[in-house]
């Protein structure tokens, strides 16, 4: 069943953005951070000791951001490929392409407009 937002609806939606976007940029970071640290440790040692404590604790922060991408996909909604943060919000219809968008920081959601060139 596909979600459908109005405006008011969508605006409804933004603490529950506003904290799975922190989720997701705060993994994302630990992800990095912990990808860098493997790299060090792998030239260091093939065999450091704190190497697999490293990569679990990867896996795990790779589990829990798709788990944080698939509970908006339950709302119907998506992280925008080309702005990190930018949710989109599908609208009445359903559709992602006439809903709205939402970035980080916003108080209230913006409708996405098509751009009629493409």
């Amino acid at each position: 069943m596909k979600k459908a937002y109005n405006s008011q609806g969508a605006d409804g939606l933004i603490p529950l953005l506003r904290s799975i976007q922190r989720e997701v940029r705060e993994r994302r970071e630990e992800i990095l951070r912990l990808e860098s640290s493997s790299r060090v440790l792998k030239r260091r040692a093939k065999k450091h000791p704190r190497l697999a404590s490293i990569e679990a604790e990867l896996m795990t922060h790779r589990r829990e951001l798709r788990m944080t991408e698939r509970e908006l996909q339950r709302l119907g909604c998506a992280l925008d490929g080309e702005r990190p943060f930018r949710v989109l919000i599908p609208g009445d219809d359903g559709a992602i392409e006439h809903g709205f968008a939402w970035d980080l920081g916003d108080t209230r959601v913006h409708t996405i407009i098509e751009d009629p060139a493409a």
